[in-house]
């Protein structure tokens, strides 16, 4: 200060006009210092403004219409969960934003306000009970129920001075006004963020202004030196004093500066350590030398700099600030604030001006990592297969960030989900596992674990996908949770596949039901006290092998497809049947009694009976024999349960075996002559002349026996032989004809399965051999040939050639007695040709 007294002492003994010019550049500068410093601070607010008005929208969106509209203003509302959701949304707004000192919602009646909610707990000073009448509200406070529009103002009420911002809240559907969202900053908070960003401006200004004045001062000394030469000695002195003074100012001033006057350019220390060059080396170059390329030719506009030069250039500079990159020697960059201003001094030239610079490479760095992180995380969340969340630990699980995956995953989009606005994300967790997740992630905070849980969500358009989801608690310092994160994947195909290989695992591949390795996992789960009574039923298909060999296995597939139908019919829910053999079956009854068993068997036995009432051939009928035990104490061997019902159902096979073997094979009869053009009375021809035969032979009542039995099924082995093949008017292919010949080792099977018919399965199987060993199916000759099968095939081929046919007509008795005499010795046994012509053929039969 005694410095400045010296210098405006020293500037009075100058001219009027010195004077007038020095005051009048002083207060120009001034002016345009108090100017930027105003402009700073007005910008200031108007950004807090921006700020709080975005906050402001960003934080009624949290609250849902539905739940203000569930408020009745009063009392009554602190027993309700809207209000304490509302409470709560407010609680959060002024934690999350440290400048909000309350948060609150006002609702309008009869021209008044009163309170909705507010955001102070239930045992501050400052809380405020819902329907609370704001008495001190002012005009202000009422405007936005008025226009509908945000506003922000200044106000003072019992509780101090504040800036406060009224968002109106309208309805999501109606779109009617319901509320106003409030916000109080104290005048502290609201004008910090201004008073630093005007301190901060006036620093700058004060800096230029003492350059300036200084610059003035040292111009002014060495005039008033040369003028005062009488003082010259104590004049020195002071000059040296102040261009000390500024020489320090100069060096030791934290940011570049650079001073051109009368085209003599003087550059700080600073200004060289931020452009990396001395201050020699930037007197001998040019700005564009030192600037980064881009900052030097734009495609659309011009460098600000370029027209600050041209300025200067005119002898018309303009101040300017500009943000521009510079190059190093060593090809780095560094980002620097560029104020450019024109110094207008008495005796100096109009192009005289003076550059300010900043080095703010790491702020730039900074806003770049940031952006960087930004994108990453962006494309990050983007590329996730499945969807990323963040969300409150509330029953709703209420979303406050979901990643773009949300769509394809759920197929609402992520902004439905935010805030509950149009879905909650439980309401699409599948029903049912709604409170197994809850459980899960009770356990899982509780142990400060992590989620790893897969469950059933409905998508928007009614789908029903498994996800997997993996989450943790986010904790406060206070050890509250302050939300869950977590990333939820979709696995419905995975689960699809591991459903599909669990069924095929536990089923069986024929008929669908249960299979014996899932019954022996039952067997051990229900093996205990919770089952008992626990009841078991056997079961045994009755002629399977037989049908295989005579009609294929095709058929026999058919009938056990048909039972397990019908038995998995009968079982109730908890019942547990299962095929646990070829033609078995097994079924496990928890909860049942012995009586109930027996309801349960003899319903099965009904089922059958009405399923074969409705066949029309009997050879495909169900007949099963079936057996039950019950285990009712804990002590009781489940396998020896098992045993009882088994030794049971062979009783009743035992029982039920003739009758029902009898019935297939008489089906299997019929199906033969239903396929053949050999009727029942071709087969009664035959077994009269083979019988006449066999008493022309004297042959045993064994033998005769036998001897019918094959007369009546010679050719049952046609029933597994192509209906095609069978009924061809016309000569066989050869590979017809080899199909055709496999009918004698089908009937053979046939007669094998059946223990009545062991006896005569050979005598069917060489039916079709030759006296010279020419047949088949082996190929033997003469009299390996069974003597029974060498009777049957004289009397077949003689009764075939008497007979119509479709691929030819009958031959007289005498024409085919002639065929029998010509292949005797060949086709035929001579004997039993001899037998035949001579002595069975004069006997009348009809």
């Amino acid at each position: 200060m005694t410095r400045d007294k010296t210098f405006i002492s020293n500037f009075a003994g100058h001219s009027t006009k010195s004077r007038i010019l020095f005051i009048a550049s002083l207060i120009f500068l001034l002016l345009i210092c108090m100017i930027s410093v105003s402009l700073v601070w007005h910008l200031s607010i108007e950004s807090k403004e921006k700020e709080v008005i975005r906050i402001a929208g960003v934080a009624k969106a949290g609250f849902s219409g539905a739940e203000l509209e569930m408020l009745d203003h009063n009392e009554s509302d602190l027993s309700k969960r809207e209000y304490r959701e509302v409470k709560e949304g407010l609680r959060q707004i002024v934690a999350a934003y440290d400048d909000v000192r309350f948060a609150y919602i006002f609702v309008m009646q009869d021209d008044k306000l009163y309170f909705a909610a507010d955001s102070e707990q239930d045992r501050s000073e400052d809380y405020t009970p819902p329907g609370l009448e704001y008495k001190e509200a002012s005009s202000e406070d009422k405007k936005p129920f008025y226009d509908g529009n945000t506003t922000v103002f200044r106000s003072t009420d019992r509780w101090g001075s504040w800036v406060s911002v009224l968002t109106p809240m309208r309805d999501a559907v109606s779109g009617d006004l319901i509320g106003v969202l409030g916000m109080d900053y104290t005048e502290t908070a609201w004008y910090r963020h201004a008073v630093v960003d005007t301190i901060q401006a006036a620093l700058i200004a004060m800096s230029l202004i003492f350059v300036y004045l200084s610059l003035v001062y040292v111009i002014r000394s060495n005039l008033i030196i040369r003028k005062e030469k009488a003082k010259l000695s104590e004049a020195n002195e002071k000059l040296k004093n102040e261009e000390e003074l500024f020489r320090t100012i100069f060096e030791q001033s934290p940011v570049g500066i650079s001073i051109n006057v009368n085209g003599i350019a003087t550059y700080n220390s600073m200004y060289g350590k931020i452009v990396g060059r001395t201050t020699d080396e930037l007197k001998e170059i040019y700005w564009e030398d030192i600037t980064h390329p881009e900052d030097i030719t734009h495609l659309e506009d011009t460098p600000e700099e370029r027209i600050f030069c041209e300025q200067i250039r005119r002898g018309e500079p303009k101040t300017t600030s500009m943000c521009k990159r510079y190059l190093k020697p060593d090809g780095s960059i560094v980002w620097a604030n560029l104020l450019a201003a024109p110094l207008h001094m008495s005796g100096g030239s109009r192009k005289d001006y003076l550059c300010i610079l900043e080095d703010i490479t790491e702020r730039i760095k900074a806003e770049h990592d940031l952006r960087e992180n930004e994108r990453s995380f962006s494309v990050l969340f983007s590329n996730l297969p499945g969807m990323a969340y963040r969300c409150k630990y509330d029953v709703h699980w209420t979303m406050l960030f979901v990643s773009e995956g949300c769509l394809d995953l759920t197929g609402y989009p992520a902004s439905s989900l935010v805030n509950n606005r149009d879905v909650s994300y439980n309401d699409i967790i599948s029903p049912r596992y709604r409170e197994i997740l809850w459980d899960r992630w009770l356990h899982v905070i509780e142990e400060k674990g992590k989620l790893a849980e897969e469950y059933e969500i409905i998508t928007a358009s009614g789908e029903a996908r498994w996800v997997f989801e993996q989450g943790q608690a986010i904790f406060g310092d206070d050890g509250s949770v302050t939300a869950l994160e977590g990333l939820i994947i979709d696995i419905t195909d995975r689960k699809r596949k591991e459903d599909e290989i669990q069924y095929l695992n536990n089923h069986d591949f024929l008929t669908g039901i249960y299979n014996r390795r899932f019954l022996e996992l039952m067997k051990v789960r229900m093996d205990r006290e919770d089952f008992f009574p626990l009841s078991v039923i056997i079961g045994d298909i009755n002629g399977v092998k037989l049908v295989n060999d005579a009609l294929g296995h095709a058929e026999g597939d058919k009938l056990i497809i048909e039972t397990a139908k019908i038995i998995q019919k009968c079982t109730r829910e908890n019942d547990i049947a299962a095929r646990t053999g070829g033609d078995e079956f097994t079924i496990l009854l928890p909860f049942t009694d012995q009586q109930t068993a027996s309801e349960r068997m003899n319903l099965i036995k009904e089922e059958c009976e009405r399923y074969n009432r409705k066949l029309f051939n009997e050879a495909y009928s169900l007949n099963i024999s079936l057996g039950f035990a019950t285990k009712e104490k804990e002590d009781e061997s489940l396998d020896n349960t098992i045993k009882l019902a088994e030794d049971f159902m062979y009783k009743r096979k035992l029982l039920e075996h003739k009758s029902s073997h009898s019935v297939i094979l008489s089906s299997i009869k019929a199906t033969m002559h239903e396929k053949s053009h050999e009727t029942q009375q071709h087969a009664e021809r035959l077994t009269y002349l083979a019988k006449e035969i066999g008493r022309k032979l004297k042959l045993t009542q064994l033998q005769m026996d036998e001897l019918e039995l094959v007369a009546m099924l010679h050719d049952i082995g046609k029933v597994g032989v192509d209906d095609r093949i069978l009924n061809k008017p016309g000569k066989l292919t050869d590979e017809e004809w080899v199909e055709m010949k496999k009918h004698s080792e089908i009937g053979y099977r046939i007669a094998m399965s059946s223990p009545d018919l062991v006896a005569v399965a050979d005598f069917i199987l060489y039916l079709h051999e030759r006296w010279d060993g020419k047949g088949y199916p082996q190929g033997i000759a003469g009299e390996e040939i069974p003597l029974l099968s060498r009777i049957v095939s004289v009397v077949d081929a003689y009764d075939a050639m008497t007979e119509n046919r479709p691929y030819r007509t009958a031959m007289s008795e005498e024409e085919a007695s002639a065929e029998i005499r010509r292949n005797s010795g060949i086709q035929f046994d001579p004997r039993i040709v001899r037998v035949f012509l001579d002595k069975v053929l004069n006997v009348k039969y009809g």
